[in-house]
């Protein structure tokens, strides 16, 4: 399909990894849409640049911080408007509820500014339907797929499929002769309360390598780097200071990805790997196939205990019942 003249302009300002891949089904339906791939104006922290160079419905990345500060809105439409002024779109999706995207377009003379809405009085800006103001409190998920029912845009399912990045292979490259399975821990997340006790990550890896040999891989954080370091055993690395491409291709070669929810989590289940995804406070994601979830034995708990009551036992029985189902050789590229 040829791509017209005129771009377009996909603005997703949330500013996480995960939302990144809970966008990826929307964007390309834009791009269908708009006969071509679009240009995406993120956050840094969503590494779009590093994740999204194979993705073959982005063009560009253009990167906008995220603004503090009284004018903070203010700085955000000058920011898109100097935007919309270099590329001439003919549109800007705005894939979220905040107006200084759909104004900054409008002000740049931009005729197609499609955007979220959810009541914020925002038709003057935004064009098209807009979502109602009952979604307010929805997860994003629900409001991406109501977003795209109201412009009639076709996405079949949920599942980013994320293509691996073209970067970040030669990364894992010295770990060919390692001993399989290969299993991923995510141990890290921007909430301390989606944290998981690292000496039960500990605990699960001596039992998964009593059990299955193997490698235990453990991607975390600066904040955890030194307590990773010291429960470290034989069989086991620390990829903390992997970039996420790097970290995507292992995660390819792995067997099993185990993590608290956070964007490494999310990321394992786009590219298509067996996920086990440890959730707490947070609501339990299943928009994809590869992801399991598991949650606290019982609700209603304050969100800093619960993840607490998520025991090592009940991880390991997950684990195993996903190795039996999964062959053990590495996956050349993702399914």
């Amino acid at each position: 399909m040829a791509q017209a003249s005129a771009p377009t302009l996909v603005f997703a300002p949330d500013r996480g990894v995960g939302d990144l891949m809970w966008h990826l089904p929307t964007i390309r339906a834009i791009a269908e849409r708009a006969g071509g791939p679009v240009v995406l104006i993120t956050r840094p922290s969503t590494r779009a640049k590093d994740l999204l160079s194979s993705e073959p419905s982005v063009s560009e990345i253009v990167y906008v911080i995220n603004h503090k500060g009284t004018w903070r809105r203010f700085a955000e439409a000058r920011a898109l408007y100097r935007l919309c002024r270099q590329y001439r779109p003919r549109a800007l999706w705005t894939l979220e509820k905040t107006w200084p995207g759909p104004l900054g377009a409008l002000l740049a003379g931009v005729p197609e500014r499609p955007g979220f809405g959810l009541g914020h009085e925002q038709e003057w800006v935004v064009t098209g339907p807009t979502l109602p103001k009952a979604m307010q409190p929805d997860h994003r998920i629900p409001k991406l797929a109501a977003f795209e029912t109201a412009h009639g845009l076709p996405v079949v399912s949920r599942e980013p499929l994320l293509p691996l990045p073209r970067t970040g292979g030669d990364a894992i490259a010295s770990f060919a002769d390692l001993p399989r399975p290969w299993i991923m821990f995510g141990v890290g997340t921007t909430d301390p309360d989606r944290l998981w006790p690292l000496d039960r990550f500990a605990a699960l890896a001596q039992q998964l390598k009593a059990r299955l040999g193997g490698t235990v891989f453990w991607l975390g954080d600066p904040e955890r780097a030194e307590a990773v370091t010291a429960l470290l055993k034989p069989g086991q690395i620390d990829v903390s200071a992997f970039k996420l491409d790097a970290a995507a291709h292992l995660m390819v070669a792995s067997d099993l990805f185990i993590g608290v929810d956070s964007g490494p989590m999310n990321l394992a289940a786009s590219l298509q790997r067996p996920t086990i995804g440890l959730f707490g406070p947070s609501q339990a994601l299943d928009y994809s196939q590869w992801l399991t979830a598991i949650t606290p034995p019982v609700g209603g708990m304050a969100p800093s205990e619960a993840m607490k009551t998520v025991t090592v036992e009940a991880v390991l029985a997950v684990a195993l019942r996903l190795i039996g189902d999964e062959a053990l050789a590495p996956s050349a590229e993702p399914r």
